[in-house]
Protein backbone atom coordinates (compact mmCIF):
# COMPACT_ATOMS: atom_id res chain seq x y z
CA UNK A 1 0.00 0.00 0.00
CA UNK A 2 1.33 2.85 -1.30
CA UNK A 3 1.93 6.45 1.22
CA UNK A 4 -1.25 7.90 -1.34
CA UNK A 5 -3.55 5.12 0.34
CA UNK A 6 -2.52 5.55 3.51
CA UNK A 7 -3.26 9.56 3.95
CA UNK A 8 -6.62 8.94 1.91
CA UNK A 9 -7.69 5.83 4.04
CA UNK A 10 -6.68 8.09 7.49
CA UNK A 11 -8.98 11.40 5.77
CA UNK A 12 -11.63 8.92 5.26
CA UNK A 13 -11.57 7.63 9.40
CA UNK A 14 -10.58 10.86 10.08
CA UNK A 15 -13.84 12.94 8.17
CA UNK A 16 -16.11 9.64 9.32
CA UNK A 17 -15.47 10.21 13.02
CA UNK A 18 -16.44 13.81 12.44
CA UNK A 19 -19.30 12.68 10.87
CA UNK A 20 -20.43 10.60 13.64
CA UNK A 21 -19.54 13.32 16.94
CA UNK A 22 -21.73 15.78 14.64
CA UNK A 23 -24.75 13.53 14.80
CA UNK A 24 -24.52 13.18 18.14
CA UNK A 25 -23.88 16.95 19.27
CA UNK A 26 -26.42 18.03 16.58
CA UNK A 27 -28.73 15.90 18.37
CA UNK A 28 -27.85 17.13 21.93
CA UNK A 29 -28.39 20.92 20.73
CA UNK A 30 -32.23 20.12 18.85
CA UNK A 31 -32.28 18.69 15.28
CA UNK A 32 -30.83 15.51 14.76
CA UNK A 33 -28.98 15.61 11.64
CA UNK A 34 -28.19 12.21 9.35
CA UNK A 35 -25.50 12.82 7.31
CA UNK A 36 -25.03 10.88 3.97
CA UNK A 37 -22.31 10.50 1.79
CA UNK A 38 -22.40 10.67 -1.92
CA UNK A 39 -19.93 10.35 -5.27
CA UNK A 40 -21.69 12.94 -6.99
CA UNK A 41 -21.71 16.71 -7.07
CA UNK A 42 -24.12 19.15 -5.68
CA UNK A 43 -25.79 19.89 -9.58
CA UNK A 44 -26.25 16.07 -9.68
CA UNK A 45 -30.36 14.76 -8.95
CA UNK A 46 -28.51 12.54 -6.64
CA UNK A 47 -27.34 15.32 -4.48
CA UNK A 48 -30.87 17.16 -5.61
CA UNK A 49 -32.98 14.73 -4.33
CA UNK A 50 -30.96 14.40 -0.92
CA UNK A 51 -31.61 18.03 -0.78
CA UNK A 52 -35.12 18.03 -0.99
CA UNK A 53 -34.98 14.90 1.54
CA UNK A 54 -33.62 17.75 3.88
CA UNK A 55 -36.67 19.98 2.97
CA UNK A 56 -39.01 17.41 3.90
CA UNK A 57 -37.74 15.81 6.83
CA UNK A 58 -37.32 19.41 8.03
CA UNK A 59 -40.66 20.53 7.21
CA UNK A 60 -42.65 17.88 8.75
CA UNK A 61 -40.60 16.96 11.71
CA UNK A 62 -41.15 20.51 12.87
CA UNK A 63 -37.49 21.37 12.56
CA UNK A 64 -36.21 18.12 14.97
CA UNK A 65 -34.44 16.53 11.84
CA UNK A 66 -32.50 17.50 9.23
CA UNK A 67 -29.72 16.04 6.59
CA UNK A 68 -26.46 17.33 5.87
CA UNK A 69 -25.32 16.07 2.27
CA UNK A 70 -21.48 14.65 1.95
CA UNK A 71 -20.83 14.88 -1.90
CA UNK A 72 -18.08 14.73 -4.17
CA UNK A 73 -17.16 11.11 -2.90
CA UNK A 74 -15.26 13.08 0.35
CA UNK A 75 -16.28 10.52 2.21
CA UNK A 76 -14.39 7.72 0.18
CA UNK A 77 -15.17 5.68 -2.30
CA UNK A 78 -18.88 3.82 -2.62
CA UNK A 79 -17.25 0.46 -1.36
CA UNK A 80 -15.76 2.49 1.08
CA UNK A 81 -18.80 4.16 2.22
CA UNK A 82 -20.84 1.41 2.14
CA UNK A 83 -18.71 -0.12 5.47
CA UNK A 84 -18.81 3.24 6.76
CA UNK A 85 -22.87 2.33 6.74
CA UNK A 86 -22.51 -0.88 7.53
CA UNK A 87 -19.60 -0.15 10.84
CA UNK A 88 -21.38 2.38 12.21
CA UNK A 89 -18.45 4.96 11.36
CA UNK A 90 -21.27 6.99 8.82
CA UNK A 91 -24.83 7.61 9.07
CA UNK A 92 -25.67 7.18 5.52
CA UNK A 93 -24.75 6.69 2.10
CA UNK A 94 -26.42 6.37 -1.89
CA UNK A 95 -25.21 2.78 -3.06
CA UNK A 96 -25.26 1.73 -6.42
CA UNK A 97 -26.93 -1.63 -7.01
CA UNK A 98 -24.10 -3.17 -8.55
CA UNK A 99 -22.12 -2.51 -5.17
CA UNK A 100 -24.73 -3.86 -3.02
CA UNK A 101 -25.02 -6.53 -5.14
CA UNK A 102 -21.35 -7.64 -3.46
CA UNK A 103 -23.24 -7.95 0.11
CA UNK A 104 -26.03 -8.94 -1.28
CA UNK A 105 -26.28 -10.72 -4.52
CA UNK A 106 -29.92 -10.21 -5.30
CA UNK A 107 -28.96 -6.75 -5.89
CA UNK A 108 -27.82 -7.68 -9.06
CA UNK A 109 -30.80 -9.12 -10.62
CA UNK A 110 -31.78 -4.55 -10.91
CA UNK A 111 -28.51 -3.76 -12.99
CA UNK A 112 -28.86 -7.50 -15.31
CA UNK A 113 -28.25 -6.12 -18.85
CA UNK A 114 -31.46 -5.06 -21.13
CA UNK A 115 -33.54 -6.24 -18.11
CA UNK A 116 -35.92 -2.89 -18.75
CA UNK A 117 -37.06 -1.12 -22.35
CA UNK A 118 -37.27 2.31 -20.46
CA UNK A 119 -38.19 4.16 -17.26
CA UNK A 120 -41.28 3.61 -16.71
CA UNK A 121 -40.69 -0.50 -16.35
CA UNK A 122 -37.36 0.50 -14.04
CA UNK A 123 -39.53 2.42 -11.54
CA UNK A 124 -42.69 0.31 -11.32
CA UNK A 125 -40.22 -2.82 -10.70
CA UNK A 126 -38.60 -0.83 -7.98
CA UNK A 127 -41.74 0.50 -6.46
CA UNK A 128 -43.39 -3.16 -6.24
CA UNK A 129 -42.95 -6.36 -4.58
CA UNK A 130 -39.15 -7.39 -6.09
CA UNK A 131 -38.04 -4.11 -5.09
CA UNK A 132 -39.74 -4.08 -2.00
CA UNK A 133 -38.09 -7.59 -1.10
CA UNK A 134 -34.71 -6.09 -1.74
CA UNK A 135 -35.09 -3.39 0.70
CA UNK A 136 -35.86 -6.08 3.49
CA UNK A 137 -32.96 -8.32 2.62
CA UNK A 138 -31.00 -4.74 3.86
CA UNK A 139 -31.35 -5.10 7.72
CA UNK A 140 -29.66 -8.43 7.51
CA UNK A 141 -26.98 -6.46 6.56
CA UNK A 142 -26.79 -3.78 9.41
CA UNK A 143 -28.88 -1.60 7.01
CA UNK A 144 -32.10 0.30 6.55
CA UNK A 145 -33.65 1.61 3.26
CA UNK A 146 -36.98 3.04 2.06
CA UNK A 147 -36.51 4.76 -1.76
CA UNK A 148 -34.74 4.29 -4.41
CA UNK A 149 -32.27 7.16 -6.85
CA UNK A 150 -31.21 6.48 -9.64
CA UNK A 151 -28.50 7.37 -12.22
CA UNK A 152 -30.57 5.87 -14.75
CA UNK A 153 -29.64 4.19 -18.22
CA UNK A 154 -25.81 3.37 -18.98
CA UNK A 155 -24.80 4.67 -22.57
CA UNK A 156 -21.14 4.58 -24.00
CA UNK A 157 -18.98 7.61 -24.21
CA UNK A 158 -16.37 7.36 -26.75
CA UNK A 159 -13.74 8.81 -28.81
CA UNK A 160 -13.54 5.73 -32.16
CA UNK A 161 -17.20 6.49 -33.76
CA UNK A 162 -21.16 5.98 -32.65
CA UNK A 163 -22.28 2.96 -31.93
CA UNK A 164 -24.43 1.43 -34.00
CA UNK A 165 -23.97 -2.55 -33.71
CA UNK A 166 -22.03 -4.83 -31.70
CA UNK A 167 -19.30 -4.75 -34.02
CA UNK A 168 -18.44 -1.59 -33.57
CA UNK A 169 -17.53 -2.34 -30.18
CA UNK A 170 -14.82 -4.63 -30.68
CA UNK A 171 -11.30 -3.32 -29.76
CA UNK A 172 -12.74 -0.56 -27.69
CA UNK A 173 -11.19 -0.52 -24.36
CA UNK A 174 -14.53 0.88 -22.09
CA UNK A 175 -13.88 2.13 -18.85
CA UNK A 176 -16.75 0.26 -16.50
CA UNK A 177 -17.60 -0.06 -12.82
CA UNK A 178 -15.18 -2.07 -10.41
CA UNK A 179 -17.76 -5.17 -9.92
CA UNK A 180 -18.06 -8.20 -11.66
CA UNK A 181 -21.53 -7.64 -12.90
CA UNK A 182 -20.67 -4.17 -15.21
CA UNK A 183 -17.44 -6.20 -16.43
CA UNK A 184 -19.47 -9.12 -18.08
CA UNK A 185 -21.90 -7.10 -19.48
CA UNK A 186 -19.61 -4.92 -21.48
CA UNK A 187 -17.65 -7.76 -22.47
CA UNK A 188 -20.34 -9.54 -24.05
CA UNK A 189 -21.50 -6.68 -25.45
CA UNK A 190 -18.55 -6.94 -27.52
CA UNK A 191 -15.95 -4.56 -25.93
CA UNK A 192 -13.09 -4.16 -23.60
CA UNK A 193 -13.66 -3.90 -20.23
CA UNK A 194 -11.44 -1.95 -17.87
CA UNK A 195 -12.18 -1.52 -14.46
CA UNK A 196 -11.43 1.99 -13.29
CA UNK A 197 -11.53 4.26 -10.27
CA UNK A 198 -13.55 7.28 -11.30
CA UNK A 199 -10.72 9.48 -10.70
CA UNK A 200 -9.05 7.91 -13.11
CA UNK A 201 -11.08 7.89 -15.94
CA UNK A 202 -10.17 11.47 -17.27
CA UNK A 203 -6.68 11.28 -17.29
CA UNK A 204 -7.22 7.14 -18.96
CA UNK A 205 -9.16 9.13 -21.92
CA UNK A 206 -7.02 11.95 -22.35
CA UNK A 207 -3.51 9.59 -22.71
CA UNK A 208 -5.45 7.41 -24.65
CA UNK A 209 -5.53 3.86 -22.29
CA UNK A 210 -9.21 3.72 -22.49
CA UNK A 211 -11.23 4.61 -25.60
CA UNK A 212 -14.55 5.54 -23.40
CA UNK A 213 -16.49 5.11 -20.98
CA UNK A 214 -19.57 3.21 -19.60
CA UNK A 215 -21.93 5.49 -17.75
CA UNK A 216 -25.28 7.64 -17.97
CA UNK A 217 -26.47 10.81 -20.04
CA UNK A 218 -26.62 12.26 -16.50
CA UNK A 219 -23.58 11.60 -15.14
CA UNK A 220 -21.54 11.76 -18.27
CA UNK A 221 -22.97 15.92 -18.41
CA UNK A 222 -22.85 16.53 -15.01
CA UNK A 223 -19.15 15.72 -15.02
CA UNK A 224 -18.11 17.61 -18.66
CA UNK A 225 -17.30 14.06 -20.51
CA UNK A 226 -17.88 16.33 -24.14
CA UNK A 227 -14.84 17.67 -23.10
CA UNK A 228 -13.15 14.40 -23.63
CA UNK A 229 -15.25 12.97 -25.84
CA UNK A 230 -16.72 12.70 -29.38
CA UNK A 231 -19.40 10.40 -29.54
CA UNK A 232 -22.11 8.66 -27.03
CA UNK A 233 -24.65 6.46 -27.86
CA UNK A 234 -27.86 5.50 -25.48
CA UNK A 235 -26.97 1.95 -25.59
CA UNK A 236 -28.85 1.66 -22.14
CA UNK A 237 -27.43 -1.56 -21.47
CA UNK A 238 -28.33 -1.97 -17.55
CA UNK A 239 -30.30 0.37 -15.41
CA UNK A 240 -28.56 1.95 -12.50
CA UNK A 241 -30.11 2.41 -9.57
CA UNK A 242 -29.16 4.21 -6.61
CA UNK A 243 -30.26 3.32 -3.30
CA UNK A 244 -29.91 5.48 0.08
CA UNK A 245 -28.90 2.61 2.77
CA UNK A 246 -28.98 4.20 6.55
CA UNK A 247 -26.86 2.30 9.50
CA UNK A 248 -29.41 0.08 10.97
CA UNK A 249 -28.11 1.15 14.65
CA UNK A 250 -28.31 4.47 14.46
CA UNK A 251 -32.04 4.16 12.44
CA UNK A 252 -32.96 2.30 15.79
CA UNK A 253 -32.41 5.41 17.92
CA UNK A 254 -34.99 7.60 16.56
CA UNK A 255 -38.82 7.49 17.47
CA UNK A 256 -41.15 4.96 16.00
CA UNK A 257 -42.73 8.48 15.07
CA UNK A 258 -39.36 9.66 13.32
CA UNK A 259 -38.46 6.62 12.01
CA UNK A 260 -41.61 6.99 9.87
CA UNK A 261 -41.02 10.46 9.06
CA UNK A 262 -37.39 9.41 7.93
CA UNK A 263 -38.75 6.85 5.65
CA UNK A 264 -41.84 8.46 4.32
CA UNK A 265 -39.43 11.62 3.18
CA UNK A 266 -36.61 9.57 1.97
CA UNK A 267 -39.01 7.77 -0.80
CA UNK A 268 -40.65 10.65 -1.73
CA UNK A 269 -37.94 12.50 -2.30
CA UNK A 270 -36.39 9.70 -4.30
CA UNK A 271 -39.30 9.58 -6.60
CA UNK A 272 -39.57 12.67 -6.67
CA UNK A 273 -35.30 12.34 -8.47
CA UNK A 274 -36.27 9.29 -10.82
CA UNK A 275 -39.37 11.63 -12.35
CA UNK A 276 -36.58 14.42 -12.87
CA UNK A 277 -33.68 12.26 -14.29
CA UNK A 278 -36.38 11.05 -17.00
CA UNK A 279 -37.28 14.71 -17.49
CA UNK A 280 -33.72 15.17 -17.99
CA UNK A 281 -32.70 12.08 -20.54
CA UNK A 282 -35.51 13.23 -22.97
CA UNK A 283 -33.39 16.37 -23.29
CA UNK A 284 -30.24 15.45 -22.90
CA UNK A 285 -29.43 14.74 -26.82
CA UNK A 286 -29.90 18.34 -27.52
CA UNK A 287 -28.14 19.46 -24.30
CA UNK A 288 -25.24 17.27 -25.62
CA UNK A 289 -25.29 17.93 -29.42
CA UNK A 290 -25.21 21.67 -27.82
CA UNK A 291 -21.69 20.69 -26.39
CA UNK A 292 -20.69 19.50 -29.49
CA UNK A 293 -21.11 15.75 -29.36
CA UNK A 294 -22.66 13.22 -31.82
CA UNK A 295 -25.31 12.14 -30.37
CA UNK A 296 -27.00 8.76 -31.70
CA UNK A 297 -29.94 5.86 -30.12
CA UNK A 298 -29.22 2.35 -30.84
CA UNK A 299 -32.23 1.01 -33.19
CA UNK A 300 -34.62 -1.34 -32.69
CA UNK A 301 -32.32 -4.19 -34.03
CA UNK A 302 -29.13 -3.76 -32.56
CA UNK A 303 -30.92 -3.25 -29.15
CA UNK A 304 -32.23 -6.36 -29.69
CA UNK A 305 -28.59 -7.58 -30.61
CA UNK A 306 -27.37 -6.44 -28.05
CA UNK A 307 -29.87 -8.00 -25.66
CA UNK A 308 -29.29 -11.10 -27.06
CA UNK A 309 -25.37 -11.17 -26.55
CA UNK A 310 -25.57 -10.41 -23.26
CA UNK A 311 -28.11 -13.06 -22.14
CA UNK A 312 -24.95 -15.40 -21.11
CA UNK A 313 -24.85 -12.74 -18.11
CA UNK A 314 -27.93 -13.99 -16.56
CA UNK A 315 -26.86 -17.69 -16.37
CA UNK A 316 -23.80 -16.12 -15.07
CA UNK A 317 -25.20 -14.73 -12.59
CA UNK A 318 -27.82 -17.48 -11.75
CA UNK A 319 -26.75 -19.17 -9.08
CA UNK A 320 -25.05 -16.36 -7.15
CA UNK A 321 -28.54 -14.40 -7.56
CA UNK A 322 -30.53 -17.53 -7.01
CA UNK A 323 -32.88 -19.12 -9.62
CA UNK A 324 -36.01 -18.70 -7.57
CA UNK A 325 -35.62 -15.34 -7.49
CA UNK A 326 -34.48 -14.41 -11.02
CA UNK A 327 -36.86 -15.94 -12.42
CA UNK A 328 -40.14 -13.85 -9.94
CA UNK A 329 -38.09 -10.75 -10.79
CA UNK A 330 -38.38 -12.20 -14.69
CA UNK A 331 -41.23 -12.91 -14.35
CA UNK A 332 -42.81 -9.35 -13.03
CA UNK A 333 -40.86 -7.54 -16.14
CA UNK A 334 -42.66 -9.96 -18.09
CA UNK A 335 -45.93 -8.82 -16.83
CA UNK A 336 -45.50 -5.10 -17.01
CA UNK A 337 -45.24 -5.66 -20.51
CA UNK A 338 -48.60 -7.85 -21.24
CA UNK A 339 -50.35 -5.03 -19.98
Amino acid sequence: MNSKTILKKVWVVVLSGICLTGFYISGAEGAKVIRVATQTPPESLIDQGMEKWKSLMEERSGGKLNVKVLGRAIMGSEREVLEGCRMGTLDAGIISAGMLGNIIPQFFIVAMPYLFNNHDEANAFLDGPVGQKLFKMLEGKDLVSSGYATYAFRGVWNNKGPITKPDDLKGLKIRTLENPLDLSIMTHMGGIAVPLAWSETVIGLRQGLIDGISVTYGLGYQYKLYEHTKYVTQTKHFYEPAILVINKKLFNTFSPEEQKIIKETAAEAQLWGRREQMQFDEKAQSLLEGKGMKVNSLSPEAFSAFRERTKIVYEQFRLRIGSEFMDEALAFVNSLRKK
